[in-house]
């Protein structure tokens, strides 16, 4: 799909490490990806951006104490 521009690629000026599939739970994504951010958190500075699954929000949002499974995911 993205040889046929069809989805387009996008680049950045720093690494990108994506844990993903295409499917939904079950396969371990979270726990690997927790694992990835506790190897690396010493040593780098890290960021997880998350879709949200089954979240009742759009667009970015910062997950702080308060934040619900509605408001950011699961």
């Amino acid at each position: 799909m993205y040889d046929k521009n069809i989805f387009k690629s996008a680049m950045f000026n720093f690494p990108v490490i994506c844990v993903g599939n295409l499917t939904v739970g079950g396969t371990g994504k979270t726990p690997m990806t927790e694992y990835i951010v506790a190897l690396l958190k010493d040593n780098y500075k890290t960021a997880t951006l998350s879709r949200g699954y089954k979240r009742k929000t759009k667009g970015f949002a910062i997950a702080g104490d308060n934040s619900t499974a509605l408001d950011i995911g699961d």
